[in-house]
């Protein structure tokens, strides 16, 4: 079995860092603390925890112009270095308000990493489920009991690579720790499981948003067009936190497991077929010199093939852009190649762990 550590950065988050970093614990992750200045009791919640599944806590402070402040960059590039030394088998990238699981419910968070690992694979995705709060939200000992229901994640959400075997040249700082970057990546094709509780109450909603994050990030940072999140935002109302029922869904983890292996097994299906046309697995650089040799041998002229292309770059535009598409003027035979293609590059996308074509193909339409 091997063994894995949960790098942990945390801020101000007393009120559930216990129950993060137990669940980790009780899923065989130990964790590895960062501290990020926090001004509360975060640490002292879990100070007994420590030589228990906790293996250290580290205090780091990030100084700007001798201002206190929130630098993702530093921070990330922090844990790169401290799995350099730990000596784990396999690390996870976690925040504190995050509960982690497994695509298959027998199956801890560790067995599941034990399973992807004797596959031969060296990244995890994630899916990620926001869990929101409703009026009628009733809160026990357990934000995970308590908070049943969830949103559909946003579109800079959907890549979660945030899983690695160890390796001495890893990179989670370039893309904003979005995606672990090592070489020679193979990411696992079914994605596992991240619950994620950005906001537990109304007040929790306004110190986060307002304090403790607006006021603390790096103008450095901002400046390369990071932390916009939240500047809209002047003042949390409840409308900023708190939504309606029939807006979200109820969480089921086996279902959610089922769904996600279903996924997996038809992107790999799929992909398979491609591969006995091909004789070869697909990447960005030969995508395009395959398709237009492919569509040229079943004799589309090359112009039309051209013409073609053009509509695919425009239609990747458009889906990673928020808005829904309005169905697409096509002939039938151009919207069956339209589709064949995007169809291709979305597996291709998914397999390498960008499910954004992928999950939004399902509702482009053609008339």
């Amino acid at each position: 079995m091997i063994s894995a550590c949960a790098i942990l950065a945390v801020y101000n988050e007393a009120d559930i860092i216990r129950e993060a970093v137990s669940k980790l614990i009780d899923h065989g992750i130990d964790v590895y603390l960062i501290d990020d200045a926090s001004t509360d009791s975060t640490i002292d919640q879990v100070q007994d925890l420590v030589g228990r599944g906790i293996v250290d806590v580290e205090n780091v402070q990030f100084l700007e112009d001798g201002r206190e402040v929130f630098n993702l960059s530093a921070q990330l590039k922090l844990k790169e270095q401290i799995s350099y030394r730990l000596g784990y088998d396999w690390y996870l990238h976690v925040d504190a308000d995050e509960i982690r699981y497994s695509p298959w419910p027998d199956l801890s968070l560790r067995e599941g990493l034990d399973r992807v690992d004797k596959a031969g694979y060296n990244l995890v995705n994630f899916k990620i489920f926001n869990f929101r709060l409703t009026h009628n939200t009733t809160f026990n000992d357990c934000f995970e009991s308590s908070m049943l229901l969830y949103s559909e994640a946003e579109r800079f959400q959907l890549r979660h690579v945030k899983a690695w075997k160890a390796h001495p040249t890893v990179d989670i700082a370039c893309l904003g720790g979005h995606q672990i970057m090592v070489p020679d990546a193979r990411i696992f094709p079914t994605r596992f499981i991240l619950k994620h509780y950005p906001v537990r109450s109304l007040e929790h909603g306004r110190r986060k948003i307002l304090a403790e994050r607006k006021n603390r990030f790096s103008s450095a940072e901002r400046q390369r067009g990071w932390h916009v999140q939240y500047d809209h935002l002047k003042e949390i109302d409840p409308k900023d936190v708190f939504w309606e029922s029939d807006q979200l869904e109820a969480f089921d983890l086996e279902r959610e497991c089922l769904s996600l292996l279903t996924e997996s097994n038809n992107v790999l299906c799929e992909t398979m077929r491609e591969i006995t046309k091909t004789f070869q697995m697909l990447d960005e650089s030969s995508f395009s010199k395959y398709w237009s040799q492919r569509l040229q041998n079943e004799g589309i002229e090359f112009g039309r093939v051209l013409q073609l292309f053009g509509v695919v770059n425009g239609l990747l535009k458009q889906l990673s852009e928020p808005q829904d598409l309005p169905p697409i003027k096509s002939n039938p035979e151009d919207a069956l190649i339209l589709q064949m293609i995007l169809g291709s590059l979305a597996r291709m996308r998914f397999l390498s762990g960008d499910p954004l074509i992928y999950s939004r193909l399902q509702h482009l339409r053609f008339c």
